[in-house]
């Protein structure tokens, strides 16, 4: 690296994007059976990650005109990034959640290399470790695979191979071809394309419209019937208005989307004269009729960017704050989720999205709050994994939108969303344009550039990343790591972050949040196992 290296576009990004209650750092945490010994452990650290990977060395510095530099520390000294810690009582996994939760808003010093670890002595009859690295070092496939560099395959050592990962990067219009042809030819086609389905939609709304007067006057009658009710219940169907108006100007779908959707869990009598006559002319799943994400290509992803997500106003939409809270669930099996997969024709990650979907529809059930949707932004990386890891480490994705329904109970219709959906941002050029996005963003003036992150990630709940862990036990300094799970940040107000960390065949999700935005938290970890069993149920009474 040398003493002075300029940052990447996206890994300035990150470091320009630290706010006081929700910060770009990436937090994992790995406990071992065995206590760890101290001697062993740094000499890991310092020999397979500060000395192979000079960032590690260095610290973050910007010029007068703006620019970020990674110069090396004169003064690095490792024993400054460590701190041990001891926990009021090492038998319970709250006070290790809590300790990792604590330290969620505390800032990396600015004046030293941007990590630091937490070294649990005794946890559970063994120990644990708390690894805080700044998002701007690396991005999230590339940490994982920094820390298989840490473990060894037995206790007298042995490589870790990385996991093996399908990438689904942005888009290969042609190989080699420029990201911005890329990000030009995904726009025309989504110019193209949302043509077709308005004229498409207009063919379907006319059909519709064969027998006018009758349904006019079938629909009429209940609307008027339903009108009064509707407008007496509409503080309880609307919530917080502030909040509404707030992400209204913020998302103005996600503001129509909470709106329709309230008024039509209220309108019982209206929804049961005029429903099956509206799904006929313009078929599509929930209140809201999905006529974007029913076409082709990339319709959607322009719909995304410029008019917002499917992103309702609900209990945890707020302000952020610095109370946070962590929790993770105990572990699945990682073989009776493939078995589910393969059950539905899906992939894994269709399968645990859905889980995450299941989870939140039960939390909102257990708070009797109303929520159709939510957004997650989800990382795609634009690189094959590089299995060399180049020393200047760094990021290298784009975060999509990705939309989840949380009004229905029934898993395996959320799947079969779950699963068209994640298939359109695999097959089309969101993450392209996303990426180039990014960089635009991070090219604008101060003021422009906090407006614009806050308005595309207020647009969403937070972060969901799937990350693929080692399928075998493995040591670190000796001693066989019993589980590991990890947390990407949140920006703006986004008020959680899950990670679905798969190790050793089995499964753990884990979720960060804002403490009150999301009370009683630690249920949704809960609700996410349950989720599992009853898709697990599903698929085989489907099967049968």
């Amino acid at each position: 690296m040398g003493e002075r290296q300029a940052l990447g576009v996206q890994d300035a990004l990150w470091l320009e994007m630290d706010r006081p209650n929700n910060l770009m750092v990436v937090d994992s945490v790995a406990w071992t059976a065995e206590p760890l010994d101290w001697d062993a452990l740094k000499a890991v650290i310092v020999e397979r990650i500060v000395a192979r990977y000079p960032v590690f060395q260095s610290k973050a510095v910007r010029d007068d005109d703006g620019s970020w530099w990674w110069e090396f520390d004169d003064g690095f000294d490792p024993d400054a990034h460590v701190t041990r810690v001891t926990l009021d009582d090492p038998e319970d996994p709250r006070a290790l959640q809590a300790l990792v939760a604590s330290h969620r808003t505390e800032m990396l010093d600015r004046d030293r290399p941007l990590w630091h670890v937490l070294w649990v002595e005794r946890y559970r009859g063994g120990s644990a470790l708390v690894l805080r690295t700044h998002h701007a070092i690396a991005d999230g496939m590339r940490m994982v695979q920094l820390s298989m560099s840490m473990f060894d395959a037995s206790r007298d050592g042995g490589p870790v191979e990385a996991p093996a990962v399908t990438q689904h990067a942005a888009h290969p219009v042609e190989p080699g071809r420029p990201l911005d042809e890329r990000v030009r030819a995904a726009v025309a086609s989504a110019t193209r394309q949302l043509a077709d389905a308005t004229q498409d939609l207009s063919s379907r709304a006319t059909d519709a419209m064969a027998d006018p007067v009758g349904r006019a006057t079938d629909s009429m009658a209940a609307l008027r019937e339903a009108a009064g009710d509707l407008l007496r219940r509409a503080p309880e169907l609307l919530g917080d208005a502030a909040e509404l108006a707030r992400g209204a100007l913020q998302n103005p779908v996600g503001a129509a989307h909470t709106l329709i959707t309230a008024a039509w869990a209220g309108a019982g009598e209206l929804r049961e004269a005029v429903e099956s006559s509206v799904r006929h002319a313009l078929p599509g799943g929930g209140p809201v009729v999905d006529a974007f994400s029913a076409a082709p290509g990339d319709v959607d992803t322009v719909r995304k960017l410029l008019l917002g997500t499917r992103n309702d106003t609900t209990i945890w939409t707020g302000t952020a704050g610095e109370d946070k809270g962590v929790a993770w669930s105990e572990p699945l099996p990682l073989g009776a989720v493939k078995a589910v997969a393969r059950a539905n024709q899906c992939t894994v990650n269709d399968v645990l999205v859905t889980c995450v979907a299941g989870a939140l529809h039960d939390y909102l059930v257990d708070h009797h709050a109303r929520c159709a949707s939510v957004t997650f932004m989800v990382p795609v990386n634009l690189k094959p994994i590089d299995l060399a890891l180049p020393e200047t480490l760094g990021n290298s994705f784009a975060l999509v939108q990705l939309e989840l329904p949380t009004d229905q109970p029934d898993l395996l219709k959320v799947l079969d969303t779950a699963k068209r959906r994640m298939s359109r941002i695999k097959h089309g050029h969101e993450a392209a344009v996303a990426f180039r996005l990014q960089e635009t963003i991070a090219g604008l003036n101060r003021g422009l550039y906090e407006a614009s992150v806050d308005l595309f990630t207020n647009r969403t709940l937070g972060t969901l990343t799937n990350v693929p862990g080692p399928p075998i036990p493995v040591y670190l300094a000796g001693k066989r790591v019993e589980g590991m799970v990890g947390w990407a940040p949140v920006s703006g107000n986004q008020p959680m972050s899950f990670t679905i960390y798969s190790y050793d065949r089995k499964v753990i999700v884990g979720i960060a949040c804002d403490r009150d935005l999301v009370p009683d938290h630690e249920s949704i970890p809960e609700h996410f196992a349950r989720a599992f069993h009853r898709l697990e149920e599903a698929t085989a009474a489907h099967a049968g």
